[in-house]
């Protein structure tokens, strides 16, 4: 499936962006960074919108549904305009973890020290 393209656009990805999203108005556009939120589809909740750089020809779009804590992953190929899903999923029991494939210090060791009693300086 190609990107529809405007005349003389330099990033053709961004008018897919447009189109995928429907009605979020993607505000908000910063040195090549993007972020929106506007209410989502019928019968959804506020959608949250980032786009960043993967390499030289592709981006990566995502886009969290805030109400329903889904989350889908895009990769637009900056040439052809190519869109595709990498990854989509409901991340309610994703936030519910409270420490996964974290490096040491893991959070509760650090909830750990900061609850121990401090040792007072010696005078």
């Amino acid at each position: 499936m190609s990107m529809p393209r405007t005349a003389g656009s330099d990033r053709p990805w961004l008018a897919w962006a447009g189109w995928l999203v429907g009605p979020i108005a993607l505000a908000c556009w910063h040195g090549g960074n993007l972020a929106a939120e506007r209410p989502g589809p019928a019968g959804g909740g506020p959608l949250w919108v980032s786009e960043s750089p993967v390499d030289d020809t592709t981006r990566l779009l995502i886009v969290v549904d805030q109400e329903s804590r889904r989350t889908a992953i895009y990769h637009i190929d900056a040439h052809s305009g190519t869109l595709t899903l990498r990854s989509t999923r409901d991340i309610s029991w994703d936030l519910m973890v409270s420490d996964f494939n974290a490096q040491e210090p893991r959070p509760a060791a650090l909830q750990k020290m900061l609850q121990l009693p401090r040792a007072e300086p010696a005078r």
